[in-house]
């Protein structure tokens, strides 16, 4: 029998609906072909966890693209075209079986509500009825109809702050060679509900962790061949915005419909639970003048690169410098100009710059005179994980400017920080700082647990759990913006053969 050929690749980047700075192709890391697998290859990402079960199955993988950003304003039309292009040209050559998709879930073009479901609907139209297709999406996904009715299986975290992005690809990965198989023929049941979650949405905690505990009792049991809960990202103005709980059946099962029937009456009683409270910025900074046995790490909730917004908040830098302690502190900034005043004036010299709060209006720029102690066209990490341990990334242009005890990382795109390595890559130990700020609200709680303590603040911003603070038309209605009246509908989805 001739090796099994799995199509994987695509486009992972979650979208904000109100920043209004496009996420252009200079923000990816793109790889292609064998070096595309050999790159993802027993990561902890979404790819490597298809490639890893694939190969352990004797299939071999080809990835014609894959393009990979931190998450920021929605991708220019022409980027997400190249990869479609490059996904659908591969899908004509065909000489493969099936196709497993690492994408996100969550992303926009200024002209595409939901381009992951079009890319899925045109590959469909390509290889037809009877060549499975599956897919990995992030937890906070924005799962719609079109995704569905096209895609055979489709698999979503089921952990925030997320850790399983391997264990997930490896379930869509596997659900297409049960599928080759003959072992699997999915049929889903799904239920929408309107209704956000904002803050409380950790699954290491309720209400979330008991809900998440049942359903994938289900599927280890063998009750239902996968389930999963998306919790959709918060800042999308989109059609459809909400909650999805699915799980999929090897044929219709009434236990996936009981068990979505059950998690989406639970989740909306729940609702009003999600809703989170978070420590101020003041009794933070308090706490670190005071003292700490280990560095406060701060989840800037309010410019959440993490969550889609630019990343040039100064907020919190105005609060530590009005503080007028001598806290050894990193604080990045997203300002392609400031990196280039401290490039050209280059390590060592003392340079004045204005910075930050071109976007992030919530507190205005600062101009600062300070050292430039390191800078550089661009710098590579892997990242130490847990949380996507062995995934390669890279920064862009920088520079790192020393103000009194501060060190402010300055780059030319924006970046989340979830992972240490990122600030190491330019020069920076987080740990020998007595505050450190990430531009992300909790998922950068896993690869910091072993510097300091971890806390999410409470800060404004375009991020900020504070929606009614934002512009939303197209998405609502939506809890806890309004009141809908709701019965949670199962619904089922089992695709021609």
């Amino acid at each position: 029998m001739a090796k099994r050929r799995i199509l994987a690749g695509g486009i992972a980047q979650e979208s904000h609906s109100f920043n209004p700075v496009l996420t252009g192709r200079d923000s990816f890391t793109i790889t292609t072909g064998t070096d595309a697998v050999a790159r993802a290859r027993a990561t902890n990402s979404t790819l490597g966890g298809i490639i890893d079960t694939a190969e352990e199955a004797g299939a071999e993988v080809i990835v014609p693209v894959m393009f990979r950003a931190q998450s920021g304003g929605p991708v220019e039309e022409a980027v997400f075209a190249e990869v479609r292009e490059a996904m659908l040209g591969a899908a004509k050559r065909g000489d493969f079986d099936a196709i497993a998709l690492p994408l996100h879930g969550g992303m926009l073009t200024p002209s595409l509500h939901d381009p992951e479901g079009l890319l899925i609907r045109d590959l469909r139209a390509i290889v037809g009825a009877a060549v499975p297709i599956t897919a990995a999406f992030d937890l906070h996904a924005h799962v719609t109809p079109m995704t569905l009715a096209e895609c055979d299986l489709l698999a979503g975290y089921l952990t925030n702050p997320h850790a399983d992005q391997g264990a997930t690809g490896r379930r869509a990965g596997a659900a297409a060679l049960a599928m080759l198989d003959g072992r699997l023929e999915p049929v889903l049941a799904w239920a929408h509900l309107p209704m956000l979650t904002l803050g409380n949405d950790r699954t290491d905690q309720e209400p979330l962790q008991g809900l998440q505990a049942r359903a994938r009792a289900a599927a280890e049991s063998g009750a239902v061949w996968d389930a999963s809960i998306f919790n959709a990202q918060q800042f999308l103005d989109v059609a459809g915005l909400g909650q999805v709980v699915m799980a999929y059946g090897n044929a219709r099962s009434e236990a996936a419909e009981a068990l979505v029937a059950g998690l989406a009456t639970d989740l909306w009683a729940a609702r009003a639970s999600l809703i989170g409270v978070y420590p101020s910025l003041e009794s933070c900074l308090a706490r670190a003048i005071a003292g700490t046995p280990r560095p406060l790490i701060l989840g800037d909730q309010g410019d959440r690169v993490a969550a889609g917004a630019p990343g040039d908040s100064t907020y919190i830098l105005h609060a530590l410098l009005k503080a007028g302690a001598e806290l050894p502190a990193i604080v990045p900034v997203t300002d392609a100009a400031a990196v280039s005043a401290c490039r050209a004036a280059g390590v060592g010299a003392t340079v004045t710059v204005t910075l930050g709060g071109r976007y992030s209006t919530v507190a205005p720029p600062l101009t600062l005179t300070g050292e430039v102690i390191s800078a550089g066209e661009g710098a590579s990490l892997t990242y130490e994980g847990p949380a996507e341990k062995g995934q390669h990334a890279s920064v862009g242009p920088y520079a790192v400017l020393r103000v009194g005890a501060i060190r402010i990382v300055l780059t030319a795109y924006p970046y989340s920080y979830i992972d240490p390595n990122y600030f190491r890559a330019m020069g920076v130990e987080p740990a020998e700082q007595k505050i450190v700020v990430t531009r992300s609200g909790y998922h950068f709680t896993l690869n910091y647990a072993a510097i300091g303590e971890c806390i999410t603040i409470d800060t404004p911003g375009m991020s900020s759990y504070r929606v009614s603070e934002l512009p939303f038309t197209v998405a609502r209605p939506f809890y806890p913006l309004d009141e809908p009246e709701i019965t949670p509908e199962v619904r089922l989805l089992r695709r021609p053969a």
